[in-house]
C-alpha cells in the first residue's frame, strides 16, 4: 500500500479548524485559483465568476467576520489581551466548522409586580377551564378546589413575606373558583355542588386575605343564584330547579356568606376597577338572596325542617350591611368631581345600587312586623372583620342616650335618610340617577316607619315638618312626601291603639299640616307637586302624550302620559289616605284642638271639603265595581274558576285594588264630617240625591270595609260611623 502524503488530510482538518495553512484557507485572500475541487475551504465557496474565474471564493459574510477577527487579533486589540475572541464548532459529520454566536446579555431577574403582570396574561390567553357536569366531575372539581385552597394557605404560612412564592398558586385558585361558572347553564347540578361542600369552600374564600379571590367568588354566586335562571328555558321540572336554587342559597345563608359578604365591601376601594366590580357584584348578590327569599323558595328547600329566619333576618341580625347601606347613602360624591368621573363606577350608581338594597331590605314583613332588626336610629356603625385596626382600638366608653345606646357608637338612619331627601327640598333632582336615588330613599324611609318605634324616632327629628316643607314648594320631592306622611300617620290595622301614631298625627296639624292637606285633597293643580323634567313623567313628553289633535304620537310620548298619569294618581290616593289618618286617630280630647280644627275645614266655603269627599266616593265606588266586573269577564278569572280557586277573594282583591280601598277610606271621611256636624250631615244628604244617590251607598262601603278588618279600635270606629249615620 502506497504511504500517504506529508500533507495527509489530518492535518489538512487540523490547519482547517484552527483556521491556519494549508492552500490558503483561513488566509482571508479574496480568491484562490484552482481548475477543479480540491476539497472543501472554510469561509470559501467554490465557484466561477467573471471577475477572477474558477476557484475558492471568499464567502461574503463568514470570510467578512474572519478577516475582521484576524485584523482584531493581529493588532491586539479586545477586551482578552489581544487573544481570538472568536469560538468555533467542529462539525466532524461534514468536516467543517462554524462560528459560535455570543451570548447574549443576563436580563435582569423581573420584579414581583412584572410576575404577577407577565403569569395574568399568561392566563388571559389560557381557554377557560370548563366543569365537568357529571356527578363524579362535580365531586372532583370540589376536591380540586379545596385541595387547591389548602395548598394556597400553607404556602401563605410559609412564606407570608414573599408573594411569588404562592402568586402562581392563588391564580391557579381563581381560575378553580371561575370554573363553577359553568354550572349556571344545569341548575339541576345545584343539588350535587351542595352536597359536595363546594359552598363550603366558597364561605371560606370569601375570608381569605386577598381580596381579588372574594371578588372571584361573589362574581361566580351571582352568576349561580340569578332568579332568572329560573325563567329561561323549558324546565322538565320547574319545581325540583327551585328547589335546587334554594338548596344552594340556603348552604350560604347558612354557613355565615351573608356576615362575610357584607364584612368584604369594607375592604374594596370603590378607586380600583375590581374592587368596584366586587362592590357591584356583592350588593347584586344580595338582590338576588332576597328575591328568592320573597318567593319562599329558601324555605320550601328545607323539607321536613322547621321553618328558620329569613335572608333580611340574616342581614339586620347578624351582619352590618344596613349600617354599610346607610354610611354609603350618607356619604357626599359630589365634592370631587375629577375623581368622580375618572372612577371605574360611577360613586352615583353605587349609591342607587346601596339605596334600592336598602329599600328591599326595610320593605320586607319581616322588618316591618319587628321580627328582626332594631331601631333605624339606634344602629351600630359599621365595623368589618377585616378592619387592621379592629382588634387594637380600646373600647372607649360613650355618653348613653335615653335608650340606653352610645351615642357615638350608635349610628341615626332616620337622620340619613332625612338628610338625603333634605338636599332636594327646594330644588328638583338634575339627572335620572339622582331622581331614582331620591325615590328610593322615600320607599325606604316609609316602609321603616311600619314600625311604630320608627315613627317616634321620625317625629322627634322633625320629619313631619320637613315633609311639609317639601310640599310647600311644590317640587318633586313633594310626591315622596306625601307618601312617607301616609305611612307615618296611618300605621297599621293592628287590634291596640298606637300613641305614636296619635302624636305624629297632632304634631301634623300642629305644624300647619292642615293648610297644605286640604288643597291637595281638593285636587287644585296649584298645590300638586310637579315631577322633575329628569323623570319620566315630567318630561315635555308627557304633555306630547296627551295630545288630542289627532295626530300621530310616539310609544314614548304615550309612556310618559301614562307615567304622568300615574303621579297624579298616586298624589291623590296618598292625600285620601292622609286624609282618612288624621280622621281615625284625632279624637275631640287631642292636643292642640286638632279634632274642632279638622271638622271645622269640612264646614267652612259652604261645605265644599264634604262635596269633594262625595266626589271621591262615587269616583272610586264606580272604579271598584268596574274592576271586578272586568275580573269576572277576563281569562284570569275563567281560569281561577276552572282551577278551582276562590274566584270571589280574587275579584275581592281586583275590586280593592282597583279603587275599593280609596272608595272605604272616602266613606270613613265623608262619615268623620257627617257625625261630627250635623250641618254637614244635612247638605251631604242633599248632595247625595241630586247626585241620583243616597246615603245607602256610604253605608255599604263602610260596612264593606268593616267586614275586611280585625277586631279593635279601627273596626269599633268605622261601625260606629255606620250606626250614627
Amino acid at each position: 500500500m502506497a504511504s500517504k502524503p506529508a500533507g495527509g488530510s489530518a492535518l489538512d482538518a487540523l490547519d482547517r479548524v484552527i483556521g491556519l495553512g494549508g492552500s490558503g484557507a483561513g488566509s482571508g485572500e479574496p480568491f484562490i485559483p484552482s481548475k477543479t475541487f480540491q476539497g472543501p475551504k472554510p469561509s470559501y465557496v467554490f465557484r466561477t465568476s467573471e471577475e477572477h474565474g474558477t476557484g475558492y471564493h471568499l464567502d461574503g459574510s463568514t470570510g467578512q467576520q474572519l478577516t475582521n477577527g484576524a485584523a482584531k487579533a493581529a493588532s491586539g486589540g479586545g477586551d482578552n489581551g489581544g487573544r481570538e475572541t472568536k469560538r468555533a464548532r467542529f462539525d466532524s459529520s461534514r468536516d467543517i466548522t462554524h462560528p459560535i454566536p455570543a451570548r447574549p446579555p443576563k436580563r435582569p431577574l423581573p420584579s414581583g409586580d412584572e410576575l404577577l403582570a407577565e403569569a395574568e396574561a399568561a392566563a388571559s390567553e389560557q381557554p377557560s377551564k370548563l366543569l365537568d357536569l357529571t356527578p363524579r366531575g362535580i365531586q372532583s372539581a370540589s376536591q380540586s378546589l379545596e385541595k387547591t385552597l389548602q395548598r394556597n394557605q400553607l404556602l401563605r404560612a410559609q412564606h407570608p413575606d414573599d408573594p411569588e412564592k404562592f402568586m402562581m398558586n392563588e391564580l391557579a385558585l381563581h381560575d378553580e373558583i371561575v370554573s363553577f361558572k359553568s354550572a349556571a347553564v344545569d341548575v339541576a347540578s345545584y343539588a350535587r355542588l351542595a352536597e359536595c361542600g363546594m359552598m363550603e369552600s366558597f364561605v371560606a374564600l370569601l375570608n381569605h386575605e386577598n381580596s381579588d379571590v372574594a371578588i372571584s367568588v361573589a362574581n361566580v354566586l351571582v352568576e349561580l343564584l340569578d332568579p332568572a335562571l329560573l325563567r329561561e328555558g323549558e324546565a322538565a321540572d320547574p319545581a325540583a330547579r327551585a328547589r335546587n336554587m334554594g338548596l344552594l342559597a340556603n348552604t350560604f345563608v347558612e354557613g355565615g356568606g351573608m356576615d362575610l359578604l357584607a364584612s368584604n365591601l369594607g375592604r374594596f376601594d370603590e378607586a380600583v376597577a375590581e374592587d368596584a366590580q366586587g362592590i357591584e357584584d356583592a350588593l347584586t348578590l344580595v338582590e338576588s338572596l332576597l328575591d328568592l327569599d320573597r318567593t319562599g323558595l329558601l324555605q320550601s328547600a328545607k323539607e321536613g325542617e322547621k321553618e328558620s329566619s329569613s335572608v333580611v333576618a340574616c342581614i339586620c341580625d347578624e351582619t352590618p350591611l344596613v349600617s354599610w347601606l346607610l354610611e354609603r347613602i350618607e356619604r357626599s360624591d359630589g365634592e370631587d368631581e375629577a375623581a368622580a368621573a375618572s372612577a371605574p363606577i360611577s360613586p352615583a350608581v353605587l349609591k342607587l345600587h346601596a339605596s334600592e338594597v336598602l329599600s328591599a331590605v326595610l320593605q320586607h314583613e319581616d322588618y316591618a312586623s319587628r321580627r328582626c332588626g332594631k331601631r333605624l336610629a339606634a344602629l351600630p356603625k359599621y365595623a368589618s372583620a377585616f378592619d387592621d385596626d379592629a382588634d387594637e382600638k380600646p373600647a372607649a366608653k360613650a355618653p348613653e342616650g335615653e335608650n340606653g345606646e352610645k351615642k357615638d357608637e350608635a349610628l341615626d338612619g332616620i337622620e340619613v335618610l332625612l338628610l338625603a331627601i333634605a338636599a332636594y327640598r327646594k330644588s328638583d333632582p338634575r339627572v335620572e340617577v339622582e331622581c331614582e336615588l331620591l325615590e328610593n330613599v322615600f320607599d325606604a324611609l316609609a316602609a321603616s316607619l311600619l314600625r311604630e318605634d320608627n315613627v317616634v324616632d321620625f317625629v322627634k327629628a322633625e320629619g313631619i315638618e320637613l315633609m311639609l316643607r317639601c310640599l310647600r314648594q311644590k317640587v318633586h320631592s313633594g310626591g315622596g312626601a306625601l307618601k312617607v306622611l301616609n305611612f307615618a300617620l296611618s300605621g297599621s290595622t293592628g287590634t291596640e291603639a298606637n300613641d305614636a301614631y296619635v302624636k305624629a298625627c297632632e304634631t301634623f296639624v300642629q305644624a300647619g299640616g292642615l293648610k297644605i292637606l286640604f288643597p291637595l285633597f281638593m285636587a287644585r293643580k296649584s298645590a300638586i307637586p310637579v315631577p322633575a323634567a329628569c323623570s319620566e313623567g315630567g318630561s315635555d313628553l308627557a304633555k306630547k302624550g296627551k295630545s288630542n289633535n289627532g295626530g300621530t304620537v310616539s310609544k314614548r310620548a304615550k309612556r310618559a302620559a301614562h307615567a304622568r298619569k300615574r303621579w297624579l294618581a298616586e298624589v291623590e290616593r296618598n292625600s285620601i289616605n292622609v286624609m282618612y289618618a288624621l280622621t281615625r286617630h284625632i279624637a275631640e280630647d287631642a292636643k292642640h284642638d286638632a279634632h274642632a280644627r279638622l271638622l271645622s275645614k269640612f264646614i267652612e266655603e259652604d261645605c265644599e271639603k264634604s262635596d269633594r269627599a262625595i266626589e271621591l266616593c262615587l269616583k272610586y265606588d264606580e272604579k271598584a265595581r268596574i274592576a271586578e266586573y272586568t275580573y269576572f269577564r277576563s281569562d284570569e278569572g275563567e281560569e281561577a274558576e276552572r282551577l278551582g280557586a276562590d274566584v270571589e277573594l280574587a275579584a275581592l282583591d281586583a275590586k280593592l285594588r282597583g279603587g275599593g280601598d280609596a272608595f272605604h277610606r272616602s266613606c270613613a271621611i265623608l262619615s268623620f264630617a257627617c257625625v261630627g256636624s250635623k250641618r254637614c250631615r244635612g247638605h251631604v244628604l242633599d248632595q247625595l240625591k241630586l247626585q241620583g244617590s243616597g246615603i245607602t251607598v256610604i253605608k255599604q262601603g263602610l260596612a264593606e270595609f268593616a267586614s275586611l278588618l280585625s277586631d279593635g279600635p279601627q273596626r269599633a270606629q268605622v261601625e260606629q260611623y255606620n250606626k250614627e249615620l
